[in-house]
């Protein structure tokens, strides 16, 4: 099979999941290979492009014709044209862009466009996560090889973030994730796979707290950061850290307001960028105390975000009947021993107790 062949039956579906998977190895071993990959797909996004634009063209050419007649002619605008028919050509131009806008108008209560929007977007979505799920099976794959026993793993129906309490193996995430959960498993940089079991829940705060069985990575490891007894100020500056992919990932932002989605004062909103996986996520101040989990997004806005205050994290643990267990989760509010560092230091002190949270469900 000539290359180009080969490259148009991976980006349009035409491998098997064995030559997909040795492709993808192929490219991020041979750098010649990848670059012929590259000018490839640059090659055709401007055919397409090409098109798009050519398509539209014709469209307009129908519109034209409908509004002024097969016989009208396309004039070139030049300098002296505008000068002598200013006034002419603008009132044209307008009744150009109502007749554009009457088309669009048509279409759109027949559903024509609104239709191929829809199917386009569902179209990317369902090609993502079949993306993500080769790339976890090659990004698996790398792991297997560089250790023994190999393991595999079937990929989680809901991945998320969460973080500890303490280092005692307990963590909080959004109770959302986890609803139904038939099992949960939380990993990170020093933390090998490991199961977890729920311990308490509210569901109207959406908060769930788990304990990890095998805690042997973190036990020793000192517990950096602090729980914010009272209430942050608006304009503050406010960093998180989560997996919406699979290496953690870090954002800043601000805390934009003391209230959240439809004044709900139970929560903060926020200006960080979050994004599926980004849910049960801590929200830090500079100080390096918690004064938050990340509960969700608003959709219709960019880079709003909502976070449960720490003080209703605390209210809960307070409200549990079990003596032992509410021992257990005592949040620390002394001053954090992240206080004072520069930013790369706070989050390499914070990796160790934040988790990628896989959920799986019947």
């Amino acid at each position: 099979m000539r290359a180009t062949e080969l490259f148009d039956s991976y980006i349009f579906g035409g491998l098997s999941a064995a030559e997909k998977t040795e492709f993808e190895t192929r490219l991020k071993t041979d750098a010649e290979f990848a670059a012929a990959f590259d000018r490839h797909k640059t090659l055709l996004e401007s055919l397409n492009q090409y098109e798009q634009r050519n398509n539209l063209k014709q469209i307009l050419s129908t519109i034209h014709k409908q509004e002024f007649g097969s016989e009208a002619k396309i004039i070139p605008i030049k300098e002296t044209f505008i000068k002598k028919h200013g006034k002419t050509f603008a009132v044209a131009a307008s009744v150009a862009v109502f007749a554009v806008l009457g088309t669009v108008t048509v279409l759109s209560a027949g559903g024509y466009l609104l239709k191929q929007q829809g199917n386009a977007i569902t179209d990317l979505g369902n090609e993502v996560t079949r993306l993500k799920y080769s790339q976890d099976a090659i990004i698996e794959g790398i792991k297997v090889a560089a250790r023994k026993p190999a393991k595999t793993y079937a990929p989680a129906n809901i991945e998320g973030t969460g973080f500890a309490l303490n280092n005692k193996g307990y963590f909080i995430t959004s109770y959302h994730m986890v609803r139904n959960a038939d099992s949960v498993f939380v990993t990170n940089n020093i933390l090998d796979r490991a199961p977890a079991k729920l311990v308490a829940s509210d569901e109207s705060t959406d908060i769930a707290i788990y304990k990890i069985d095998n805690i042997e990575a973190i036990k020793n490891i000192p517990f950096p950061f602090s729980f914010k007894d009272n209430a942050s100020e608006i304009g503050d500056k406010i960093f998180t850290l989560g997996y919406p992919r699979r290496d953690i990932v870090y954002g800043e932002g601000s805390l934009s307001s003391l209230s959240g989605f439809s004044n709900d004062t139970t929560m903060y909103q926020i200006s960080i960028p979050v994004n599926p996986g980004n849910s049960g996520g801590p929200i830090m101040d500079e100080q390096g105390n918690v004064i938050g989990l990340i509960r969700g997004k608003q959709s219709s806005a960019e880079a709003t975000g909502f976070a449960i205050k720490s003080g209703f994290i605390k209210q809960i643990i307070d409200k549990l009947q079990d003596d032992s267990l509410k021992k257990d989760l005592t949040l620390s509010t002394k001053k954090s021993s992240l206080k004072g560092m520069k930013r790369s230091e706070q989050i390499k002190k914070m990796q160790p107790f934040v988790f990628n949270v896989m959920v799986y469900k019947k």
